[in-house]
């Protein structure tokens, strides 16, 4: 349940922080646009926890 739990809770922040970086710079910006930016963000999340435990 660890690896559910871990998702959802990078995909309510990755949609926050989206939402957040979207308004700021991109006013106009529509929902498909802040969808787009959340997968991107935690797309990234997974790369950076990856890369960042693959020697252990």
């Amino acid at each position: 349940m660890h690896e559910v739990s871990m998702f959802i809770m990078r995909v309510c922040l990755g949609g926050l922080f989206a939402y957040v970086i979207a308004r700021i710079f991109r006013p106009e910006a529509d929902l498909g646009f802040i969808f787009g930016m959340t997968a991107f963000l935690v797309i990234m999340a997974y790369l950076l926890e990856y890369l960042r435990t693959r020697n252990k």
